[in-house]
């Protein structure tokens, strides 16, 4: 489930970052890097926003197609920042190609997030303001725990999934890769979810659900 990136290490001597995607979630991801406060350059790659324009701060570069030239500039970090409702083939698109660009993906995690250090997690996750993570959960890779998001003790969170705001996922979950669990939403202990599901917003998933596809 997560990819091998093991041989990479976070490139500490790098401090600066590029995003890829400049919508509502990039918003959430510069405020977590202020507060994190650990790269003094922070570049948005986005083809629908105005080169040489500014958001929240950070310079707008141009699209996708400038990462070789910003790779040259020095920068080492870069992050894909556009989040998702469902579909995640262009998050998926986005981080393979930075991933085969020589990038280091880095994890933004704000500080005021609780992550246990009994908790294994991938690259190129977010984890937003007041979010939990417990003691035993695997995180994949580039999945997003959004604000105040609860995920128990042994959860499998997979590659890609949004864990959306204010959600709690209850221990000995499995949820499966690219699933969107909705805002609100609650997962009841020892509940799989396969892979591409979509729970819609303030759901509560039981123990007796857990073979339907929630649309």
């Amino acid at each position: 489930m997560i990819l091998d990136l093991m041989s990479r290490v976070n490139d500490s001597s790098s401090k600066k970052i590029v995003l890829l995607g400049g919508g509502g979630h990039c918003a959430s991801v510069i405020d977590a890097l202020d507060r994190m406060n650990m790269y003094d350059e922070v570049v948005i790659l986005d083809p629908n926003k105005p080169v040489d324009s500014e958001y929240m701060g950070c310079k707008i570069a141009g699209g996708d197609d400038m990462l070789q030239d910003l790779y040259g500039r020095g920068f080492r970090n870069a992050f894909v920042s556009l989040g998702n409702i469902g579909d995640t083939s262009i998050r998926r698109s986005l981080y393979e190609k930075i991933l085969q660009l020589g990038f280091t993906i880095p994890n933004i995690i704000d500080p005021s997030a609780v992550v246990s250090g009994y908790a294994q997690m991938g690259y190129g996750i977010f984890v937003g303001k007041n979010a939990v993570i417990n003691a035993g959960a695997v995180i994949g890779n580039a999945a997003i725990i959004n604000t105040g998001s609860i995920v128990e003790h042994n959860c499998t969170i997979g590659e890609f999934t949004h864990i959306s705001v204010g959600s709690i996922v209850c221990g000995d979950c499995m949820i499966g890769k690219d699933v969107f669990v909705g805002a609100g939403s609650t997962i009841v202990n020892g509940v799989t979810v396969e892979d591409k599901k979509f729970i819609k917003a303030a759901s509560l998933v039981k123990e007796r659900d857990r073979s339907l596809p929630y649309q």
